[in-house]
């Protein structure tokens, strides 16, 4: 038997324009293709498949043709060149400076003459995996008492602190919401059961993510406070 807690928290769609910082350990693994790319003011996206890259420009410029490129790296930076343009995606948390979500990538994008700077790849590769929550926004977890979240192709499984819990997460635009989370009845000591209150009350809270300097995740609410800590 579980009992349901449906969690829709709105979200902003925009467009990313980034602000890079130094890569941290919450980055993601060297940048793959394919990979999207973006940035704002002036805005500007790429997609890049092994088949060719093509460069969209919103503000009436359209759309480049897909164009065939070389590859290489430097220093741990993909480059991707072109006939018309060069694009260097680099293994370093990026935000969105319109929006602030976090980015596995940073991207410069060259182009007779102007550089242009965005974030490439896809948040969900940095939630992605198992982690485990260290703190509430009420303080540390009790001791003994055991709480994960474990990230997969838009479910999140774990433990609640005493129950298995499950459900869904979004990504869209600027935030993340957690919809129709599940749990098992089981009853346990106080303790655990006062836990996994605070954790559903928690993750119905949840509008957005950020990382540590050192790589812990951030869930936060609207307000900027910092729900849950989670470590890898």
């Amino acid at each position: 038997m579980t009992r349901h807690f449906p969690l829709l928290l709105g979200a902003m769609l925009a467009l990313a324009a980034p602000i890079p910082v130094p890569a941290q350990e919450a980055a993601a693994s060297p940048p793959e293709l394919p990979l999207t790319a973006r940035g704002n003011e002036p805005f500007w996206s790429i997609l890049a498949t092994p088949e060719g890259i093509s460069l969209t420009e919103p503000e009436g410029k359209g759309t480049v043709q897909t164009l065939p490129f070389t590859r290489t790296t430097e220093g741990g930076s993909l480059v991707l060149t072109t006939t018309d343009f060069t694009l260097r995606i680099a293994p370093a948390l990026c935000h969105d400076d319109m929006s602030g979500m976090p980015y596995p990538f940073t991207a410069t994008l060259t182009r007779t003459g102007a550089t242009l700077n965005g974030c490439a790849g896809d948040p969900a590769a940095l939630l992605a995996g198992d982690w485990t929550v260290t703190q509430l926004d009420t303080g540390p977890l009790p001791a003994g008492v055991n709480v994960t979240l474990s990230f997969s192709e838009g479910r999140v499984a774990g433990n609640s602190g005493c129950n298995r819990l499950s459900g869904g997460y979004a990504l869209t635009g600027e935030g993340l919401s957690f919809t129709a989370i599940a749990t098992t009845r089981m009853a346990c000591p106080a303790p655990q059961m006062e836990t996994e209150q605070s954790v559903l009350a928690a993750l119905a809270s949840i509008t957005r993510f950020d990382f540590t300097a050192d790589g812990h995740l951030l869930l936060q609410s609207d307000e900027g406070i910092t729900a849950l800590t989670a470590r890898r």
